[in-house]
């Protein structure tokens, strides 16, 4: 084997295992919201804190608790790369070049960037600056529905969301995850629970990205932009009346079931960077 073969094999490794803890980062940054959904429902908080800069948030204040973040930060920037690689060179060879696999990774990227921006906020915790300082999203929706076109920007934008998070419910349908795990290294219980979790934690994924995108399309039909949703305030709607909290604790528990489903994500799938 040559030099260059060896080196590539060790960037390759190095990638794969980058990708792992990335996906343990994600797990982290789910299980937290799902875990202060249901502080939430069952009354233990009033923060308000379930989405994921509540989680860096809570985390940060503990002992030790800017240096966790830090890493937790650090393993996002992994499944950032993971998610660019996918949108780049397909790696797993998902599908050719129409237009559903160009969607596809495009979605690839924009959940990179995604997940950068959270990794992002770590630097907003650390340095301890007022989140006033920023423009909230209905602010940003407001000054996109004032421009020409901006309300059928917000609407598509909104429908986008819809339809992802019905692909959520067909995706913990077939359970087509399955596949990319490596499958001979799982005992049969594993195999069982990583199926009831990616399951469950897929669709409870789905609920939240359709309730967003119902309330992105409402806002621009009515021009009204604080009815646009974040995911902290799509959980918060079922906080808000004492009767529909129980459908909060069953999305906390969907969240926590993700965040299971991205810690086998992390020991079984078969990871291989770039051809």
């Amino acid at each position: 084997m040559t030099k260059a073969e060896t080196n590539e094999r060790l960037v390759r490794k190095w990638v794969s295992s980058y990708a792992r803890f990335g996906y343990g980062a994600k797990g982290i940054i789910y299980g937290g919201t799902g875990l202060l959904a249901l502080s939430e429902a069952f009354d233990l908080t009033d923060e308000g804190v379930a989405s994921s800069t509540g989680v860096l948030k809570a985390i940060g204040i503990q002992p030790l608790g800017k240096v966790l973040v830090v890493l937790i930060a650090f393993g996002l920037m992994g499944y950032v790369l993971w998610r660019l690689i996918q949108a780049g060179w397909d790696p797993e060879h998902s599908g050719g070049k129409g237009f559903p696999d160009i969607v596809r990774r495009i979605g690839y990227g924009c959940s990179g960037l995604v997940y950068a921006s959270i990794a992002y906020s770590v630097v907003e915790i650390l340095t301890e600056q007022p989140s006033e300082a920023k423009k909230s999203l209905e602010d940003w929706a407001y000054e996109i529905m004032a421009r020409p076109i901006g309300r059928l920007l917000v609407g598509v934008v909104g429908l986008v969301f819809f339809c992802i998070g019905c692909y959520y419910f067909y995706r913990a349908i077939k359970a087509e995850f399955r596949k990319r795990f490596k499958r001979h290294h799982m005992s049969d219980a594993a195999k069982t629970w990583a199926s009831i979790m990616g399951r469950v934690g897929i669709a409870a994924r789905g609920v939240v990205y359709v309730l967003i995108g119902a309330y992105a399309v409402g806002a621009a039909w009515q021009f009204e932009p604080a009815m646009i949703k974040t995911t902290e305030e799509a959980l918060a709607l079922f906080d808000d009346n004492p009767t529909d909290e129980w459908i909060l604790a069953i999305l906390g528990i969907g969240f926590v079931a993700y965040a299971i489903h991205m810690g086998f994500q992390a020991v079984y799938r078969s990871i291989e960077p770039i051809d």
